[in-house]
């Protein structure tokens, strides 16, 4: 008789044991084989719920999705007008160390699209970008479309370069990008 396995359990149980490789071995390290090790299982366990490294990655990157949209509806809860715009473009411009490992997996996942253009996922960059132009309308940019894709561009240059040079891009510095691209948006 077979076993009655939680496939949404499964994919959270691969996605923890994808970034533990990622973060203790790096992303290079990641594949079905280490994976299914972590777990303490074969390889069928894994590649029965993500038959890919690229879907891996994927499910990895999806999985902390849920918590950071959480957590930033969390810090936007009670703010309004530039301050909630400004708090939203410093979240996307975060620097904390779980934030860094999964952008260093968001590049490992774009280094494969030219050989698997469905292992990019299209869905959080547009998540994201909505996220811009609902907090610029709310802020009264005149041109809350032009603003979001000024602010998607920012973010993603900033993912990469915090994959780049981590030690440059801190908080701080982040911050300070993010406060004057901010005030040039919003009209006083």
């Amino acid at each position: 008789m077979p076993i009655d396995v939680d496939e949404v359990q499964r994919r959270k149980e691969i996605a923890r044991a994808t970034l533990a490789v990622a973060a203790r071995d790096g992303a290079r390290a990641i594949t079905i084989r280490a994976v299914a090790k972590e777990l303490g299982g074969s390889t069928a366990m894994v590649t029965n719920y993500v038959p890919t490294r690229t879907a891996l990655i994927i499910n990895a990157v999806r999985a902390a999705e849920s918590r950071w949209r959480t957590d930033l509806e969390a810090r936007l809860e009670d703010l309004v007008g530039r301050e909630r715009l400004r708090t939203t473009v410093e979240w996307h411009l975060s620097t904390e160390p779980d934030d860094l490992l999964l952008r260093t997996l968001w590049v490992e996942m774009l280094s494969s699209a030219h050989t698997d253009p469905n292992g990019v996922d299209h869905r959080e960059p547009r998540e994201s970008r909505q996220e811009f132009v609902d907090a610029a309308i709310a802020a009264g940019v005149p041109d809350a479309e032009l603003a979001a894709d000024i602010l998607s561009l920012l973010t993603r240059g900033y993912f990469i370069s915090t994959v780049e040079d981590p030690a440059y891009w801190t908080a701080e510095r982040a911050g300070r990008v993010a406060r004057a691209v901010v005030d040039a948006l919003v009209e006083d």
